[in-house]
């Protein structure tokens, strides 16, 4: 996978200064805090004026970066080109990634839509905010307020009051579980968690999701996997339809493995689990790695996302699991914020390794295909997300994606 998709929740959790994600009130009062956006910015201060603003906006689509952020088209030094959602085009400023040759944003403005753009250009205050709802900033006929009203975006030109919702493929759990199961034993090694895991997974590759939806592939140039609290990871469609690399398996690091229970970080599956499996220490584990679907965990179904109130993030992984696995196999490390240590065993953090844990997504609702087919509306993930989240739905929409 894309070394940027590894990064995306590491970078989140560190916080950036940008417009729609952290900022300043310019001499102004802040407003007492109220966005529910996704919290991994440390400081959400452009979004609680916004919605202090535009209240009718709370939790929904539109209390999110997207609102003032944009996409953007990268090309790799393999020719390949691609368009990256606006949390991962804006993170490539804090960390760039060194196989992207061109489409890289050289400053944080130019991660912004025009809405964004005039509001940053006002004054980035809540008087800047009020001086532009009068204005049409992506000139599709609709001046801010009305589409912010509607809960359309003010800066997309694509997104218009009153246009179709792109065509979407329902699944349910009893469609998925239908389809041929697949099962492995993955490490999820994090990048700044006290553990890392290796969990048995069970549940449904994703290639063979979108093929049970008769997906059209043809004009399509990725995918993108979404959460209802507004987390989303990209990647190519070569990394769908893929084979990982076989995994390695690590023992004895948890820890009642050791004398100091501080020296301990991983957590293992049952015991009863692992002896099935033959496994020797520093081996491979005899698991097929495909990125899945999980709707089961250690022969457990996974528990359902909530969403916390108190910090905006999901509790929780389920009902379903997005699994990536390392694309370089490589042993568990123990997470930056608990390195370095004084235990000078070798496992502390290896900002080389594979954290592969950061490209995962819980709470899946949704994947996108990517393009979206022009004259489409966006799916309302975040209003909508949390009822497929209930039901235990899984959505497809996009580029040649026929509904069921």
């Amino acid at each position: 996978m894309r070394k940027l998709a590894g990064a995306v929740v590491f970078l989140l959790l560190l916080g950036i200064t940008a417009i729609g994600c952290t900022g300043f009130a310019s001499g102004e009062d802040v407003p007492v805090p109220s966005s529910t956006a996704y919290k991994g910015h440390e400081n959400d201060v452009d979004m609680n004026i916004f919605i202090f603003a535009n209240p009718v906006a709370l939790g929904t689509r539109l209390d999110d970066c997207q609102v003032c952020h944009t996409a953007g088209e990268v090309v790799y030094d393999d020719d390949d080109v691609e368009m990256l959602n606006p949390c991962s085009y804006c993170h490539l400023i804090a960390y760039p990634d060194p196989d992207v040759v061109s489409g890289a944003p050289a400053s944080y403005r130019d991660t912004l839509n025009q809405y964004g753009i005039d509001y940053l250009n006002a004054g980035r205050t809540q008087s800047a905010l009020n001086s532009i709802g009068n204005k049409d900033s992506d000139n599709d006929g609709f001046i801010n307020v009305v589409e912010i009203t509607n809960l359309y975006y003010p800066g997309d030109a694509t997104s218009i009051p009153g246009q179709p919702t792109a065509p979407i493929y329902t699944f349910t759990r009893e469609a998925i579980e239908a389809l041929p199961l697949h099962t492995q034993l993955t490490l999820m090694n994090s990048h700044r968690q006290e553990f890392d895991d290796y969990a048995w997974y069970a549940g449904v590759r994703i290639r063979d999701l979108l093929d049970a939806a008769v997906v059209d592939l043809t004009d399509a140039t990725g995918i993108t996997i979404i959460a209802p609290d507004g987390f989303a990871m990209d990647f190519s469609i070569e990394e769908v339809y893929m084979q990982y690399p076989d995994g390695l398996f690590y023992e004895d690091l948890d820890p009642e493995s050791f004398i100091t229970l501080e020296q301990g970080f991983v957590n293992y599956p049952p015991i009863d689990l692992l002896e099935t499996l033959g496994l020797v220490d520093g081996g491979v584990i005899p698991h097929e790695q495909w990125m899945i679907i999980a709707y089961e965990r250690d022969e457990l179904p996974i528990d359902q996302s909530l969403l916390n109130p108190e910090n905006g993030k999901i509790d929780g992984e389920g009902p379903y699991r997005h699994v990536v696995p390392q694309s370089e196999p490589g042993s568990p490390d123990r997470g930056s914020k608990y390195s370095p240590t004084e235990f000078d065993d070798g496992w502390d953090y290896d900002e080389n390794k594979d954290h592969n844990a950061g490209s995962c997504v819980k709470g899946v609702v949704a994947i996108r295909i990517n393009p979206m087919p022009s004259g489409y509306e966006e799916f309302d993930w975040k209003n909508g997300g949390w009822s497929l989240i209930t039901n235990e739905l899984i959505i497809i929409y996009g580029m040649g994606v026929t509904p069921n």
